[in-house]
């Protein structure tokens, strides 16, 4: 779990802080809230428990959040903030020294595999969440659609590199099929064998290979 770094911008769903003082305030509830979650999931997490971890009070969470929905909802954009920086760094082709297409996409899917398992227990919040409420679920595809395009313009700006015979489409499925397992491994991995016998790094390495795989890049995939 990670407060936001300097330049984040503002969370839209809580209320805006005036004052540097209350904005800290208003992300040492979202720090503790999120590290109660990941000890005992989101419906055994009380306010009084998080007003208290944060050093805050009822009347504070309340003029913040309606309830602890509104509270979710902060979390998942704070969440997604961060990622979206995340992403902006993996996709540009700067950022890899001059790399292969393969290495480039296996270290994508290592720091894929790393959130999902840092932040896990948030994960299973989000979704659980997102299976009743339609704005965690605009907000999860939104940001899906996002890692999609900039993947896409990555790949894409590599003459020849994708020789599938509708490339974008087949972009945005591949991004689709790696969030959607991950996904999985979030909700089930602790009961799924076929999991719980991988390590992150074969984790990483099979994603890839699916990925590179399904967009025509498998006879690139061997070299380094």
């Amino acid at each position: 779990m990670s407060s936001p770094q300097p330049g984040h911008r503002q969370l839209e769903v809580a209320a805006r802080p005036k004052q540097a003082r209350a904005e800290r305030t208003l992300h040492r509830l979202l720090d503790a809230a999120e590290s109660l979650i990941e000890e005992k999931g989101l419906a055994g997490v009380s306010v009084p428990e998080i007003v208290s971890r944060a050093r805050s009070s009822v009347g504070g969470f309340y003029a913040r959040f309606r309830d602890k929905n509104e509270l979710l909802r902060a979390l998942e954009e704070r969440f997604f903030q961060e990622q979206r920086q995340r992403v902006e760094r993996l996709t540009r082709l700067e950022s890899w020294g001059g790399a292969p297409l393969p290495a480039i996409v296996r270290g994508c899917m290592r720091e894929l595999v790393a959130v999902f398992r840092e932040r896990r227990d948030l994960i299973r919040a989000f979704v659980g969440r997102a299976v009743q409420d339609a704005q965690f679920r605009g907000a999860a595809l939104a940001f899906e659609r996002e890692v999609a395009d900039r993947a896409g313009a990555l790949l894409l700006s590599i003459p020849g590199a994708v020789r599938h015979p509708r490339p974008q489409q087949a972009i945005r499925l591949a991004v689709a099929i790696v969030f959607g397992a991950m996904i999985a491994s979030a909700l089930f991995g602790d009961v799924r064998d076929d999991f719980a016998a991988l390590s992150d790094d074969e984790v990483a390495e099979e994603l890839a290979r699916n990925f590179l795989g399904y967009l025509s890049l498998d006879e690139a995939f061997g070299r380094t």
